[in-house]
């Protein structure tokens, strides 16, 4: 395998565009790309203003690491399942923005609220069921609540968003925290008011045929 250095670039560029947009802290979160048979994620424990495309790890859909000096992210099997089942999906990034850790605490999902919410992300935002960090049982619990929707919220933990490339991940990312702050307001006032289901079925839809450049 011939190690990629465009690919390794985009990982580390989207590792730092995150942390400078606040949606994790530390060297908490991890980003990851499908390239072909491979995967390339961002090390264990390693400060993202501290990454050089050298430094990111690529493994085989299995795991089994084919390149690098570091460790993996310890939420590889999330990565792994999310790729073996969504063959729509070559993006990933998982971080723990204030928000939608918020709703991982606190509900069972985010219903059609907003419309740009339902467009990107789908039209029930679940939150899945707890599991510990890192585990195999915490990267199915994910992918069931996720479905076919681009993000979704990991009990008392944090945020997963998908796409076909970091861009779209990280637009989603950002789509998925804005929703969660604005549910969460609006709760504060009092019943929120949903979108008609049929209507949410018709904006995704709409989404994915014919607005979303291809």
């Amino acid at each position: 395998m011939v190690f990629n250095t465009d690919v390794a670039t985009e990982v580390v560029k989207y590792a730092r565009i995150v942390s400078e947009a606040g949606f994790t802290k530390g060297t908490w979160g991890n980003i990851s790309v499908c390239f072909g048979d491979f995967i390339y994620i961002t090390p264990s424990g390693y400060p993202y203003d501290l990454l050089k495309p050298e430094d990111i790890i690529v493994v085989d859909k299995q795991g089994n690491k084919l390149y690098g000096s570091l460790k993996p992210s310890s939420e590889l099997p999330l990565h792994i399942e999310i790729y073996n089942n969504r063959k729509d999906i070559n993006a990933i990034i998982h971080t723990h923005p204030v928000y939608s850790t918020v709703i991982s605490l606190t509900v069972s999902e985010i219903p059609p609220i907003v419309e740009d919410a339902v467009m990107i992300l789908g039209e029930r935002l679940r939150v899945s069921e707890y599991a510990l960090p890192g585990s195999w049982e915490l990267a199915k619990n994910a992918f069931i609540a996720l479905g076919q929707n681009n993000c979704v919220f990991l009990r008392n933990h944090g945020l997963v968003c998908v796409g076909e490339n970091l861009h779209e991940a990280f637009i989603a990312t950002q789509v998925a925290e804005k929703t969660a702050q604005i549910y969460i307001e609006a709760l504060k006032i009092g019943k929120v008011i949903e979108i008609p289901q049929e209507h949410a079925k018709v904006l995704r839809e709409k989404y994915l045929t014919s607005y979303k450049q291809k």
